[in-house]
């Protein structure tokens, strides 16, 4: 058996560092008997007989073995080294065993590490079985002496046994340390198998012991058919296990993207991106790992419940997700049924590793004050101890469509401020330990709201057979109101701009809302961005409005998922600049003309819209999407006058 090649990526530098020093003292070790038995070589008669059996211990390594679900091979040479053991004693058994370790590893590209690892594992467990064999037997090696077959056969059995145990055993903690696990686990299901291998190549020895002794070296020539059947009976066998090893890896797969598929779903609605979706769930594995956390159904069942704990906000309505500042105790009793409607939602899939106890307890706190069930101190799953801790600081550092992201200095001092109280001081004191090596996750997937919206805006453009109309020459945009006598003579006079349409639609708006500003942004020809076509206001840092990607800022959110968002922080639209005006609130509405975004209308203002002008603002956006529209396209005067209809878009004011 040979142990992996390579550490994985989910290792901690404290695993790493407690696996190379395990490899580097059992390499010494194994070096060392090698090194004697090296010694004793010289001095040991009749060579060519024993060199013959290592050689064919050897020949017979290149049948090696696979063991499913971890990198280790087993080697069929077994059978010719623990006959050179009897018969010869501990020295050329050892360097067989080395030889045969080491040309496995080399043919398999290992580091110079894992070679002499590889070499120095066998040689040791090798030499420590022939030295039980030989005082169990009481006696020297059998070349020189006779024995009888009862006499023979219990040493023989101790010397297979101390043999399979202290190689299966190393490497069996060596693959632990490196993949995770506790090493009685691995050995248990990935190495006790094998001991049916070394029971049959203890048995095979001790018939070629048998043959050598009453007919020769000849007579290895028929234990050769043996191994080779025992290792076609195994390869068989480890083939249906890699089989089924490699449907279950496929399930997991499919699991875990289907899994991430619907959390960008559900998270879309909460104003949340895959980004921070995966930040969660990376930062969770890790500190896992940290903390100790090895068991694979654990891990996995953390890896799924950080992107499915927040399932139940299917349920909680959409205002109360985006409210700025402290909920209503009604509004907090509705928060918290997310919980339990999540967790009864992914009760009903059959998740192969423990994700529901996760989500039921993800708002539980540590002294108890928690929901829905007050569970305290370790009577909370460590999944949902470290997944409270993460989404926090990771909530508090992104960009929300109701307020502008904390630094993380900020963050970090919340969360110190919560320990002992809400979250696990231990785990507290791990993710900070963490934090610094997490680094920033590359965002590899699309919002999901972006991909939707392209997707439709793709299926509109191809139903489309009308021959799209020349591109006009873009306009500037007006960062202050113009009279409305300029923008009807301009409606008169040629095909109309998007800004003469905005300015008339503005006078409705003001008259509803007078000390609310009006920024009426326009989807660019890519639907890519979001470009400000007219202001009623010019922007406060005294230059244009920036323009905002689809997906991003509060604009750009409502352009993307085409859902309005109330009173949420005017400054993720209105930039850094924004400290010089008094605008703190936002009600952003999608409008949406024929199945495509057009633009988005915003309205910003020094205290927080009544819900009556939000819901306003909603009922006339279709109306107003077209108006848009048609002016982005050109249409002609008289047209445009009658689509225009003043009476449909006056709203009685209200505060």
């Amino acid at each position: 058996m040979s142990m992996p090649a390579t550490t994985t990526a989910a290792s901690t530098p404290r695993d790493t560092r407690v696996l190379s020093r395990y490899v580097a003292a059992v390499t010494a070790l194994g070096l060392f008997t090698i090194a004697q038995s090296l010694t004793s070589l010289l001095t040991m008669p009749r060579p060519a007989e024993w060199m013959l059996f290592s050689g064919l211990a050897i020949a017979f390594g290149r049948l090696s073995l696979r063991v499913p679900g971890v990198p280790v091979h087993a080697s069929m040479s077994d059978t010719f080294l623990l006959t050179s053991a009897v018969l010869f004693g501990p020295a050329p058994a050892t360097v067989a065993m080395a030889a045969d370790g080491f040309i496995l590893s080399w043919r398999r590209g290992h580091s110079a590490d894992r070679m002499l690892f590889n070499a120095a594992n066998p040689a040791l467990s090798v030499w420590l079985g022939a030295q039980a064999f030989l005082a169990t037997l009481g006696r020297s090696p059998l070349a020189s002496d006779v024995v009888s077959l009862e006499t023979l056969v219990g040493p023989l059995a101790v010397m297979a046994v101390v043999h399979f145990l202290v190689h299966s055993g190393i490497t069996a903690t060596a693959a632990a340390l490196e993949r995770g696990g506790h090493p009685v686990e691995v050995w248990r299901n990935h190495f006790a198998m094998l001991a049916v291998s070394q029971a049959a190549s203890a048995s095979a020895a001790l018939i070629l012991t048998l043959l050598a002794r009453q007919f020769g070296v000849l007579a290895l020539a028929a234990a050769a058919p043996l191994v080779v059947i025992v290792y076609l009976g195994l390869h068989s066998r480890f083939g249906r296990l890699a089989d089924a090893e490699r449907h279950v890896k496929q399930v997991d797969r499919l699991y875990m993207s289907t899994i991430q598929a619907l959390s960008s779903a559900i998270d879309a609605k909460d104003g949340v991106t895959s980004s921070h979706i995966r930040r969660v769930q990376t930062y969770s594995v890790a500190l896992a790992r940290a903390l100790g956390v090895s068991a694979p159904d654990e891990v996995k069942a953390i890896e799924a419940a950080a992107l499915l704990h927040d399932t139940g906000k299917l349920a909680v309505p959409e205002h109360i997700l985006n409210k700025p500042g402290k909920l209503t105790a009604a509004e907090f009793e509705a928060m918290k049924l997310h919980v339990d409607v999540g967790a009864d939602i992914l009760s009903s899939i059959e998740f192969p590793y423990p994700v529901v106890p996760i989500v039921r307890a993800h708002h539980e706190n540590w002294d108890g004050t928690g929901y829905p069930r007050g569970l305290k101190g370790d009577d909370i799953p460590i999944g949902a101890r470290i997944l409270s801790v993460v989404d926090c600081y990771d909530a508090l550092t992104s960009d929300r469509p109701y307020r502008p992201a904390m630094t993380q200095e900020q963050a970090t001092a919340i969360v110190v401020e919560r320990r002992g109280t809400m979250y696990d001081p231990r785990v507290v004191d791990t993710f900070l330990e963490l934090l610094p090596s997490l680094g920033k996750v590359v965002e590899t997937e699309p919002n999901l709201g972006r991909a939707m919206h392209k997707l439709a805006a793709a299926r509109d453009a191809a139903a489309t057979t009308a021959p799209a109309a020349p591109a006009a020459a873009p306009a500037p945009v007006l960062l202050a109101p113009q009279t409305a006598l300029e923008s009807v003579s301009r409606l008169l006079a040629g095909p109309p701009r998007v800004a003469d349409v905005a300015s008339l639609i503005a006078l409705d708006l003001k008259a509803m809302s007078p000390s609310t500003e009006f920024v009426f942004y326009v989807t660019s020809p890519g639907a890519e961005r979001l470009v400000a076509e007219y202001a009623t206001r010019e922007h406060p840092g005294g230059l244009g409005y920036d323009a905002i990607p689809l997906g991003e800022r509060v604009s750009g959110w409502v352009a993307a998922n085409r859902q309005q968002i109330i009173n949420s922080d005017a400054r993720l639209d209105l930039g850094t600049s924004a400290s010089m005006t008094t605008l703190r609130y936002c009600v952003a509405t999608p409008l949406v003309d024929d199945g495509q975004t057009t633009g988005v209308l915003a309205a910003y203002s020094d205290t927080p819209l009544a819900a009556e002008v939000a819901h306003q603002l909603a009922l006339v956006a279709p109306q107003l999407a077209g108006a848009l529209a048609r002016a982005a396209a050109g249409v002609p005067p008289r047209q445009a006058k009658a689509h225009l209809s003043r009476p449909s878009l006056r709203v009685a004011a209200s505060r």
